[in-house]
């Protein structure tokens, strides 16, 4: 399996919402691996391309309620 990597910028990322969508990535079919850089505002995700893209990373994103600048 090929994985691609993705950074996500989050607006106003703590380390409680971290803990909150690293659930809901890690439970979205394709994704392999997310970090967290709070200090950086990023989320890094490792994810299949053929089963899951950065627009549906991003969507996971943006319904939790944050903002992706």
């Amino acid at each position: 399996m090929t994985t691609k990597t993705a950074i996500v910028s989050i607006e106003d990322l703590t380390d409680t919402a971290a803990t909150d969508l690293a659930e809901a990535f890690r439970s979205s079919p394709g994704v392999t691996e997310v970090e967290f850089s709070v200090e950086r505002q990023v989320a890094v995700i490792e994810f299949d391309p053929t089963v899951t893209h950065v627009e549906a990373l991003m969507r996971i994103v943006l319904g939790k309620g944050f903002k992706i600048p």
